[in-house]
């Protein structure tokens, strides 16, 4: 974004007045009440935030399990819906498996395969459907390695090929009340479904661990060396055949896994269990909105305005609404407040369409570059922007943020009881008012779903244009009375 500023004469200012809505407040932020003598001037204004939508470029959807990560959700999403807004919604898992233990891959003589099973553990994660309805879901083979590095970035777009033919289906039903009250009342409860999977798959697997247990090189020993054995098994994609809501499934959970049932010459019923822990895994995530007000939605960070004029905000498909703060600037440069200071910003979205899907709990704001791009950090110059905002910018997941009065992430979450969504942007909008030189303006944000994560979740929002406004609180000097 190119540094600017912007100085109105009496003229702009003039207009700048007839536009805003503004009144003088008998009792400010600071204390100042309202009398003949007063030497500042109490006002607030309500300045209309443009905005537009967008679709951003990439929204990382992987897993990740470092030390470094240990607030993330990790989760495998699968299941569709149709949302009248949002059209309809779908996402697919993609995840690697290993063996939980290599000892265990050390088998004995005689032994041999006897079936090959899946589970996976609900994390009760649901959005769609909230009726008792039936869910079918299949397993399919990955054609296509999924890289195992430091990072795994994959993306909510990102398109692994897997093999047509099933590995195994599942048909099940589940209550989303149910599993609401679940995590509600933080029970440690395990509820799992259970897939036979293919024989002839599982016993591929099952002979590399024979290979493995009479290794005599080291190519023998794919079995327990994660890089080798990936390329041979590359993974599994987890589709919906049939569903009206999407679930969570936790890949850490012990309770899902691949088990391969075998005995030996001394035991029956034992078991060689493959986990997804540690393991690269990713969810697929796409939403068909040609019936929808975000058919035009089709190009990547370019700003789009539905006919309906609602805003519109949703998880797992990146879906942002982007505000201009142009008319802030407009406000702030006029010269009848030249010398005023900022006193409280609200931001506030006001209530939002009425929906039978859980919203977006709390949202943030990310600064874009030029008109559409999400701006992230890249060079000296990006570092010299934050330190000019004395504290009040800062970065998250590389991206620059507003921050927050006690130095956290700004936040926009609904008003206690009330239906509106808002949050306070006072210090923010303060280092916005300050024209320090080569301090660079920022002009457009996005408004970016914090919770439930934005790519482990499909949750969604729509407001009405027309509701989202900043009120500003400022004081000024009074002019002298003659």
């Amino acid at each position: 974004m190119n540094l600017w500023v912007r100085t109105l004469g009496q003229l702009a200012a003039l207009a700048v007045a007839l536009f805003f809505f503004s009144c003088e407040d008998e009792t400010s932020f600071l204390g100042f009440r309202d009398h003949n003598n007063k030497k500042f001037k109490v006002n607030f204004v309500d300045i209309p935030v443009a905005s537009s939508v967008l679709l951003m470029d990439s929204l990382r959807t992987s897993n990740f399990y470092l030390p470094q990560d240990q607030g993330e959700t990790n989760r495998l999403l699968v299941g569709k819906y149709i949302d009248d807004l949002f059209g309809e919604v779908s996402a697919t898992a993609n995840t690697q498996f290993f063996t939980t233990n290599t000892s265990q891959a050390l088998l004995k003589q005689g032994a041999e395969l006897d079936s090959i099973s899946m589970d996976l553990r609900f994390d009760f994660y649901t959005y769609g459907s909230e009726a008792f309805t039936s869910q079918t879901i299949s397993i399919h083979e990955l054609e296509k390695e999924l890289q195992f590095d430091s990072i795994g970035r994959y993306y909510n777009k990102s398109n692994t090929p897997y093999n047509p033919t099933s590995l195994g289906t599942k048909t099940f039903s589940i209550l989303p009340e149910r599993f609401q009250e679940y995590i509600e009342d933080q029970l440690d409860t395990v509820i799992t479904i259970h897939l036979p999977l293919d024989l002839a798959f599982g016993q591929r697997i099952f002979d590399s661990a024979l290979k493995y247990r009479n290794a005599t090189t080291p190519a023998d020993s794919a079995f327990v060396k994660p890089r080798d054995f990936v390329k041979e098994f590359k993974g599994i994609a987890i589709v919906a055949d049939n569903a009206d809501k999407i679930m969570g499934f936790s890949p850490t959970a012990t309770a899902s896994r691949i088990t391969l049932h075998y005995h030996d010459d001394d035991t029956d019923s034992l078991q060689l269990n493959l986990s997804f822990t540690l393991m690269i895994g990713y969810n697929k995530i796409d939403a068909q909105r040609g019936a929808t007000s975000l058919a035009g939605l089709n190009e990547y960070s370019q700003p789009f305005s539905p006919d309906n004029g609602l805003r519109y905000i949703q998880s797992g498909t990146g879906v942002l609404t982007r505000l201009d703060f142009e008319e802030f600037y407009k406000f702030v440069d006029a010269d009848s407040n030249s010398t005023m200071i900022v006193n409280s910003a609200e931001l506030n979205l006001g209530a939002p369409v009425s929906s039978p899907y859980p919203p977006v709990n709390v949202m943030s704001l990310r600064a874009i570059k030029g008109e559409g791009y999400l701006r992230k950090i890249a060079n000296m110059a990006d570092t010299t922007s934050l330190s000019l905002y004395a504290g009040q910018l800062g970065l998250a997941d590389g991206m620059f943020t507003p921050l927050g009065a006690d130095g956290s992430i700004f936040t926009i979450s609904k008003a206690g009881s009330n239906e509106f969504y808002n949050g306070y942007l006072t210090l923010f909008a303060q280092q916005l008012f300050r024209k320090e030189p080569n301090k660079e303006r920022f002009r457009y944000f996005a408004v970016y779903p914090e919770g439930p994560q934005l790519g482990k979740s499909v949750n969604r929002l729509a407001f009405h244009e027309q509701n989202i406004k900043l009120r500003v609180y400022y004081t000024r000097p009074a002019e002298p009375t003659q």
